[in-house]
């Protein structure tokens, strides 16, 4: 067995599969050599990881024996890792993830009968730059939701609740201190039930579990300045785009979620806590109006997670939201 085949057997193994471009790949690893940007898919251990000029920035989970892909590290470009994963108090906090309920079934919390977005290919995997000559790396993967019931069938088309097509493009702007990782959801209800309704926690979407220095001291702001409660533990507020600030290892950290409402099914809100520890996700109001589809229906997300390191202001904030948001008008 030659060493790419043994490369697909242990992605294999963890039921996400690479489907390779073939004798292309080595002309792209040619050319690529010395390429700031570097996407490393680790088969052997479920994870796929990009480093910037040889310093970590993102590793993305998708083991087998997991309930759900997720990013498990982000980075500054100073180093600083803002995702904590399965801490003691929620183990089911997974870095950055995304979860809702389908039918009932939580694919959240990870108790119970709990559902499964099990990892099914890798479809496409790419470096490049972006329309704006940054460095930029792209992979998108191929998801099943499956009730627990079905989490172990080898044909998990067939009982899909949802079928996600996941691409993440991670973009490095150097000059203003920023990686950028936009998280964006195709998705098709499946053939596992004649229709689907998504519903959810206030806190359920696309969440991170903030760094332990982050629990009651963090700062949050949001692009329309509603003010949070006094005690912090549990603010959901309509906005384009919400932030969160604090030191870690010496130095300032910002993490920014934004997300295009014409994109993204449902109302956009954001979840926000720092008692007893520091959270924030964004979300689709399920708990206020669930979503209904039937089989065959297509819908979608799309969010950008901004991390810098050092505080930025209001300002500064509104003007690279638009930005984004302008930029997906022009986006096919």
């Amino acid at each position: 067995m030659n060493s790419r085949l043994i490369a697909l057997a242990a992605a294999g193994a963890f039921g996400f599969v690479f489907v390779s471009p073939g004798p292309a790949r080595a002309a792209e690893k040619k050319s690529a050599a010395g390429a700031e940007l570097e996407l490393a898919l680790h088969g052997g251990k479920g994870e796929l990881e990009i480093r910037f000029k040889d310093r970590p920035l993102l590793v993305y989970a998708f083991a087998s024996n997991q309930f759900k892909p997720y990013v498990r590290e982000l980075r500054t470009l100073g180093g600083d890792n803002v995702l904590r994963d399965a801490p003691a108090d929620h183990l089911h906090h997974h870095g950055l993830m995304y979860a809702i309920r389908v039918n009932g079934v939580n694919f959240w919390e990870e108790t119970g009968q709990a559902g499964h977005e099990r990892s099914v290919k890798l479809l496409t995997r790419r470096r490049g730059k972006s329309p704006a000559g940054l460095p930029q790396t792209t992979f998108s993967q191929l998801i099943h939701w499956v009730a627990d019931k079905d989490k172990a069938r080898l044909d998990t088309e067939s009982c899909a609740l949802l079928v996600e097509r996941r691409t993440l493009t991670l973009t490095v702007n150097e000059n203003a201190g920023e990686v950028a990782l936009d998280w964006r959801g195709e998705f098709e209800a499946g053939a596992g039930a004649l229709k689907v309704t998504l519903t959810g926690s206030d806190y359920n979407g696309l969440g991170l579990r903030l760094p332990e220095t982050f629990d009651h001291a963090a700062r949050h702001q949001n692009s329309e300045d509603t003010p949070y409660s006094a005690t912090q533990n549990r603010d959901v507020i309509a906005a384009r785009w919400s932030a969160v600030s604090h030191s870690m290892n010496g130095r300032e950290a910002t993490v920014v979620l934004l997300a295009d409402p014409s994109r993204t099914a449902g109302t956009t809100r954001f979840f926000s806590m720092l008692n007893p520890f520091a959270y924030l996700s964004i979300t689709q109001g399920l708990d206020k109006a669930p979503l209904e589809y039937k089989a065959g229906d297509k819908f979608g997300i799309a969010y950008l997670v901004l991390v810098y390191s050092g505080v930025k202001s209001k300002a500064f904030l509104q003007q690279r939201y638009q930005q984004w948001y302008e930029q997906n008008l022009h986006r096919h």
